[in-house]
């Protein structure tokens, strides 16, 4: 075992040598390692860095890393930007709907939910795009940005796994440890040592230089030193002999602590720690003693972390237990609706349908529900207003639905049948009625009489099986024309069967219904034929005094003066 003691120590030495010269800040905590390299490097000779030494650039998967990455940049005193292993490879977009933005962590896993932007990154998809991480300072609360990958940095940061920790290497007397990290740092500021560090002790007052390793899993759990120490032994007169409660001593043995009843020995076999190992708890969440050693557990919705102690939050999300969207938080989970969408059930997992139509004014006429959202429509008769919800009324007259005159109002239309006709009872259409004369009605109370044209206004009632008639011409009195010829004019009115009349008020409902426009068409009717026989009788007028006007006889001349004589026979009985 001695001589294999000097390999060991040259194994264990190896890797220090590749960081020689090399300032390195490191940081040791649970079950992993941090470091800072002071060294200007792009992000891929970065994570070559860390690779070759077992790890990689450091992620940052939750709060509690996000505190260590800064305690080291903090302890270190830096404060410009490091590199980080968080990155966009190309032909990759960027997303900014997920909390990584579409990057991803270099040493694989799940993305997880955390994230520490301090600004968006630049939206591309071409270029390979790498994330750097800032410490608070003049310049802003700090986090993440983005740069190009080729671009170098001063500094990156690494992250080193480890199944456990050893604690400080106890010391009995005055000396100095100095570890080697199976990451190949060496450094003698280490508050926890990873397994596997070889720890280097120089004894005050010279003498042979102890080495010990950190070693394990021990037997009731976790990780020590071998061997445990303390080093750098002293007689138990001076300081204890490095031990916190009782050092023994005796004739050719060196010294060895111990502690009081109720008590056992640490670890670091010098420190003394209650029999009931709960007490201080050693885990982050609940701790049960056993025989020898403890156990520790973790409350719902965490997961016992790989070192034993420690508490990992799970992330429920990954079993898909909401109906929409999961967002995942410590210790639990948070269901999220879309849009549309009202949470119900236990624990508000599953969505239900919000009925938008249900509120008020949510449309001007008519609103159709449907699944997350709704949609506005108009009622028959009217149509959408362009770019709005609005509606218009649509005149259905311009599409000539109508056998004859056709009248629009909001919403719809109604025809104006023609006389003859009877409208549908939608008031769409006209369909064929009883027959009407083209005789106008006509009565002392309707026609109007014209002084000109003397007319006989009686009207004699006839039963409706007899057809009436009489005449009367006009007369020829001093204001008439001279040499016009009397104009017959018809009094009486022939009347069809069943054809209603106004005075008597008889008649089928159909007749009844209509009789006002009847009567309007009637009236009409009588005034246009009388303007016809009126306009007649002038144009007669007119050419008879243009005729009178061509026979006035011809103006008198001298010759008027003189009497023709007719010629006389010569008397036979004058000769000369």
């Amino acid at each position: 075992m001695a001589a294999l003691r000097p390999l060991l120590l040259l194994l264990l030495l190896l890797p220090a040598w590749r960081c020689g010269g090399e300032d390195v800040e490191v940081l040791c905590a649970d079950s992993a390692c941090y470091t800072l390299h002071r060294n200007e490097s792009t992000w891929k000779n970065a994570q070559e860095r860390c690779r070759d030494n077992g790890g990689n650039l450091a992620p940052v998967r939750s709060a509690a890393e996000s505190a260590r990455l800064r305690e080291l940049l903090a302890t270190a005193r830096w404060a410009g930007p490091a590199w980080l292993g968080l990155a966009l490879p190309r032909g990759q977009c960027v997303q900014p709907q997920e909390p990584l933005r579409g990057f991803s962590w270099v040493a694989g896993g799940e993305p997880g939910n955390f994230s520490e932007w301090a600004s968006e990154p630049a939206d591309t998809c071409v270029s390979a795009r790498c994330a750097s991480l800032r410490p608070p300072g003049p310049h802003g609360p700090g986090g993440w940005s983005d740069r190009a990958c080729r671009n170098p940095l001063p500094a990156f940061l690494c992250k080193f796994s480890f199944q456990g920790m050893c604690g400080l290497l106890p010391l009995a007397g005055r000396g100095s440890v100095t570890y080697s990290t199976p990451f190949g740092v060496r450094t003698s500021r280490l508050a926890a040592a990873p397994f596997g560090t070889l720890a280097e002790v120089q004894c005050e007052g010279g003498g042979r230089s102890p080495f010990a390793v950190c070693k394990g899993p021990l037997a009731g759990g976790g990780f020590a030193w071998h061997p445990p120490g303390p080093l750098c032994p002293v007689a138990c007169g001076h300081l204890n002999g490095g031990c916190q409660q009782r050092c023994l001593d005796g004739p050719g043995e060196s010294p060895r602590c111990a502690c009081h009843p109720g008590y056992v020995l640490a670890a670091d076999m010098a420190s003394c720690v209650p029999e009931d190992s709960c007490h201080p708890n050693p885990c982050q969440g609940s701790c049960r003693p056993l025989p020898g050693g403890f156990e520790c557990g973790c409350e719902p919705g965490y997961a016992l972390a790989a070192d034993g102690r420690g508490c990992s939050d799970v992330d429920e999300c990954e079993s898909g237990p909401c109906q929409h969207q999961c967002r995942n938080i410590p210790g639990g989970f948070q269901c999220h609706c879309r849009p549309g969408y009202r949470p119900a059930g236990p624990a508000g997992r599953h969505c239900h349908d919000v009925d938008e139509c249900a509120q008020p004014h949510a449309c001007p006429q008519l609103c159709i529900n449907i699944p997350g959202s709704f949609r506005c429509a108009c009622r028959p008769g009217f149509q959408r207003q362009p770019g709005g919800d609005s509606c218009l009324d649509v005149d259905e007259c311009l599409r000539d639905l109508c056998p004859g005159a056709c009248r629009n109002f909001p919403g719809g239309y109604e025809c104006l049948c023609p006389p003859g006709s009877i409208r549908d009872g939608d008031g769409h259409g006209c369909s064929p009625g009883e027959t009407i004369p083209n005789s106008i009605p006509q009565s002392s109370s309707i026609i109007p009489q014209i002084s000109s044209i003397p007319q006989s206004s009686g009207i004699t009632p006839q039963s409706s099986s007899s057809i009436p008639q009489s005449s009367s011409s006009i007369p020829q009195s001093s204001s008439s024309i001279p040499g016009t010829a009397p104009i017959p004019w018809t009094t009486s009115i022939p009347r069809t069967p069943g054809m209603p009349t106004g005075g008597l008020g008889a008649g089928s409902d159909e007749h009844s219904a209509d009789g006002p426009r009847l009567l309007l068409y009637y009236i009409v009717g009588s005034l246009v034929a009388i303007l016809l026989l009126l306009a007649f009788a002038l144009a007669l007028v007119a050419c008879r005094k243009r005729a009178a006007k061509r026979e006035k006889p011809p103006a008198k001349n001298a010759a008027d003066n003189y009497c023709w004589v007719p010629e006389q026979p010569e008397s036979r009985g004058e000769r000369r």
